[in-house]
């Protein structure tokens, strides 16, 4: 029954983080603007329209922004006639319930236009002003709704069950208020969580000062495969950390690495502050710690992720150490380094994709989902659908995501530069797309919204369609062989990769939590550690290697990355079924996305056969990862 943070409902997909990373098909390199694609420093002007979304559906402007602000503005103080009523009767209960939650999607709505806004125009003090104050209204609604909760927990569950026979609309809210029932003892008092919830906006702030930082910071320029000079940035890094030519790889890591150093103080304290903020949250609810915290907002063990870490851990010499040494041996070098992790193996496949191509490789993989499955997907992703911001332009935010608004159409951001793993991207975020839609289909609005732990499956899923599509449409060895590796860094990017972040986390988490300081030289022993444990013997460290910390926006959600993990996991496990064709697996999979956040997402899976309290879900992924290799290493001989 809280009102959620408007930022964690983003499935953001930063490009520090990517996911989709993976190897490219491409005979001739690619640079910005070639071909007609936009770059990083075209005016947003220049954008073709259908090819950028666009906000109307929300708010016509930013004038009539205002007026839906001050509108919610001046709703707020009604919830105050709430207080003392909740449980008193069904009609008053459900009344404020009622009202509490259309506010919630008031605001959904203004921060939408406010943040989305921002996103492709970073520069403008205006928007990051209406971004900022959307935040501060957030935590307003959410003080001045702190008695809800309370007064909630006094209703006893043989009461609520009167009220909801008495008055079925009420159970809309069964969910959350059972919820709420099962974290009690985590519960404050009204006066603790009005201070608690008036924390919120100090604590979005270490996550802006880390953006603007990024967008302020003065990266440097490079040399490309031509020989022209072009810019770093965040936009741009993993293109030329993805190049075909070692030269301009390696200028590209160690000047954005070393430019980051440069930031490494004020990166490490808005890093350290960010945790602080979460450690505070847990000892104030009476938490072991900040990650049992994070993980119970889902019903989510920590064994859970423990499991994850462990079962990794105990993988890695069979999966990424041998992964490691097969790229070094394939590329012929002497030492493997950072900057030798991102260019295609198999250089010689390489072909640039236009986006109208894409949009068609991204449907035709999905045609086994069926015909009212595409058509919602052809209606958001095809261009002028107003759903998608497609090309990267001057002061837009790197990376990809996609956020919905409940009662309107979901919304997608990317940055498409014409390579495969801009095709995944789309692939991914349209997942999310798909899962916000049947969601806000299928379910009211204070149960539309699935965790994220269940989001992240939906995303990959299509990801792992798309894959098998194009591994059946190969026709020749090489072109088969490119598709393996694409397997492989799939898992590498999206499950060894996030678990090492996920790694990280509970080791910087917990250094606060035992009175450590995160300072930018600790943050950088943690995270060199961990690269000589998941890289293994066979990989050469460089001495800026450990300022991919500071980069990387996910660790300021506390906990959210090893989803990523987990997602794919179940992603590979429903993808297998529908592709063998078993029956009732697209119903099944159609269901998890028309639960949104019904029920517990580990409840959820567990109702189409996947647990991942066992371990047997992980370590399958990782034997079908040392499968892989076999099978690469035998198309190699």
């Amino acid at each position: 029954m809280e009102v959620v943070k408007m930022r964690n409902r983003m499935f953001l997909k930063a490009l520090v983080a990517a996911v989709t990373a993976w190897t490219c098909l491409s005979v001739v390199p690619c640079r910005a603007g070639d071909g007609g694609v936009p770059s990083a420093e075209t005016p947003r002007s220049e954008i073709p329209e259908n090819h950028r979304w666009s906000l109307a559906v929300l708010f016509s402007g930013i004038d009539a922004w205002e007026k839906g602000f001050d509108a919610l503005a001046g709703k707020i103080p009604e919830l105050t006639m709430c207080q003392g009523k909740l449980g008193t009767s069904a009609s008053e209960t459900f009344a404020c319930l009622d009202k509490l939650d259309g506010l919630r999607l008031e605001t959904e709505a203004l921060d939408a236009y406010a943040f989305q806004s921002w996103s492709v125009a970073m520069d403008q003090p205006k928007l990051q002003e209406i971004r900022d104050r959307v935040s501060t209204l957030s935590a307003r609604i959410q003080e001045t709704a702190s008695f809800f909760d309370p007064e909630l927990m006094k209703v006893d569950t043989a009461r609520w069950a009167e009220m909801v026979k008495e008055k079925p609309e009420l159970s809309r809210f069964n969910h959350p208020y059972g919820d709420l029932r099962r974290r009690a003892q985590h519960l404050l008092s009204p006066r603790e969580e009005a201070l608690v919830a008036l924390t919120l906006p100090m604590r979005d702030g270490p996550y802006y000062v880390m953006n603007a930082l990024m967008e302020e910071a003065d990266f440097p320029k490079i040399r490309d495969e031509q020989g022209a000079e072009v810019k770093l940035g965040p936009a741009t890094f993993p293109r030329y950390r993805g190049s075909l030519s070692r030269d301009v790889r390696k200028n590209a890591v160690e000047a954005y690495f070393a430019t980051l150093k440069d930031y490494r103080m004020t990166l490490a304290t808005s890093l350290a502050t960010s945790v602080k903020g979460a450690v505070f949250e847990a000892k104030a609810r009476g938490y072991a710690s900040s990650l049992e915290m994070s993980l119970d907002a889902d019903n989510v063990p920590v064994s859970v992720y423990e499991n994850l870490l462990s079962t990794t851990a105990a993988n890695l010499p069979r999966t990424l150490h041998r992964y490691v040494e097969l790229r070094k041996k394939l590329m012929k070098l002497d030492a493997i380094h950072y900057y030798d992790l991102y260019n295609p193996l198999l250089p010689d496949f390489r072909k640039e994709i236009p986006y109208a191509e894409a949009v068609t490789l991204v449907k035709d993989s999905l045609k086994p989902m069926g015909a009212d499955y595409l058509a919602i997907l052809s209606q958001g992703i095809e261009p002028g659908s107003g759903w998608t911001d497609v090309y990267p332009s001057k002061a837009k935010q790197g990376g990809a995501y996609c956020n919905g608004v409940y009662g309107t159409h979901p919304f997608v951001l990317l940055n498409y530069m014409n390579e495969l793993d801009d095709v995944f991207t789309t692939a991914h975020e349209f997942g999310h797309a798909m899962h916000f839609f049947l969601s806000g289909q299928s379910q009211p609005h204070s149960v539309a919204d699935a965790p994220i732990f269940l989001a992240e499956i939906a995303s990959t899923f299509q990801e792992e369609m798309l894959l098998a599509h194009l591994l059946k449409k190969a026709t020749g060895k090489e072109e088969r062989l490119v598709l393996l590796n694409k397997r492989l860094e799939n898992i590498r990017l999206t499950i060894t990769r996030q678990t090492m972040f996920a790694e990280f986390e509970k080791l910087i988490h917990g250094e606060v939590e035992k009175g450590g300081a995160l300072t930018a030289e600790r943050l950088g022993e943690i995270y060199r550690e961990l690269i000589v444990k998941y890289f293994g013997p066979g990989f050469t460290i460089d001495p800026n290697d450990e300022m991919e910390w500071a980069y990387i926006p996910h660790f300021y959600y506390n906990f959210y990355v090893y989803k990523y993990s987990t997602g794919l996991m179940a992603a590979i496990v429903f993808s297998q079924r529908i592709q063998e064709g078993r029956k009732g697996a697209v119903q099944q999979f159609v269901n998890l996305l028309r639960a949104g956040g019904s029920d517990y997402p580990l409840s959820i899976l567990q109702k189409s056969g996947i647990d991942f309290t066992s371990p047997e879900i992980v370590q399958s992924t990782y034997d079908l990862f040392a499968r892989t290799i076999d099978e690469m290493e035998e198309l190699l001989k």
